[in-house]
């Protein structure tokens, strides 16, 4: 569902969603969306009158960003210092922390890159065996 709420946290009117429509826009389940709420992976949705939680298309953006490191591999715990750091507008560290763990997936492309390699080169010598 989404309305429009005006939030101590976003300075300007925006439209804002529940945490149903962000879970649906994410991938995410709900229950996973509040547990990287409580192990501050991202910052606590503001409440409406109702006391539901509030979402703003940012926090849809930097759920999305999550889910990108957490699928490529990136540790839950780097994840949050990647959060707090872009949260605090701290883009050296943020650039820091993306760029190490870049190097790291090259690394992992270059060794699956092998097992491919390796993999192909075997089905290769077995199929010839067959004929």
């Amino acid at each position: 569902m989404f309305y429009t709420l005006l939030s101590s946290r976003l300075s300007i009117e925006t439209t804002i969603m529940k945490i149903g429509s962000v879970s649906e826009q994410t991938g995410l389940s709900i229950h996973t969306i509040r547990y990287y709420e409580k192990q501050a992976l991202i910052r606590p949705a503001p409440k409406d009158e109702s006391g539901h939680r509030a979402y703003s298309k940012k926090d849809v953006e930097v759920l999305n960003w999550l889910v990108c490191m957490k699928n490529s591999g990136m540790p839950l715990s780097k994840i949050k210092a990647y959060t707090h750091a872009f949260y605090a507008k701290d883009a050296p560290a943020c650039v820091e922390q993306l760029e190490t763990h870049l190097r790291h997936l090259i690394d992992q492309q270059q060794k699956i890159a092998h097992y491919i390699e390796v993999t192909e080169q075997k089905i290769h010598r077995l199929k010839k065996r067959l004929t």
